[in-house]
């Protein structure tokens, strides 16, 4: 589900707890070592996520926090936040040739690393290793 998070409201931060839980607490971010990823360069994406983030004739970027029981991807569009919440129940994250594929329920974008760099392959083992966790999954 994706939701406009420009300005702060309380039904939105509920209706996104509800769906992804919370964010991790300031000494879980530092056990883990950060739980967010560098900003990406959404090369494709679905129509919906298209739709708005054509509007902007920038390149368009994103960047994911790692929530309790899901990922938060956040990405702008003309002035406006959005935020795209993502259930490890619905997710798929696809890593080849440079290019980081992610599934949802109803949307994927396809991402890239700005200026020539790498993809953040300890984010994604974070990801995965917290998609395990709550699904009762055991990951070597």
């Amino acid at each position: 589900m994706i939701f406009n998070i420009t300005y702060p409201d309380k039904k939105t931060d509920y209706a996104i707890a509800k769906i992804i839980g919370k964010s991790f607490s300031f000494i879980d971010r530092i056990k883990m070592n950060g739980v967010g990823c560098a900003k990406l360069i959404i090369k494709e994406s679905s129509p919906d996520i298209y739709q708005l983030i054509s509007a902007n004739r920038d390149t368009a970027y994103c960047n994911m926090e790692l929530r309790q029981g899901g990922i938060l991807v956040g990405f702008n569009s003309t002035m406006r936040i959005y935020a795209w919440c993502i259930p490890y129940y619905h997710l798929n994250m696809y890593y080849n040739f440079g290019a980081l594929s992610v599934y949802g329920s109803k949307h994927n974008i396809k991402l890239s690393a700005p200026f020539n760099g790498s993809i953040d392959k300890r984010f994604i083992k974070k990801v995965l290793t917290q998609k395990a966790k709550v699904s009762g999954d055991r990951i070597e």
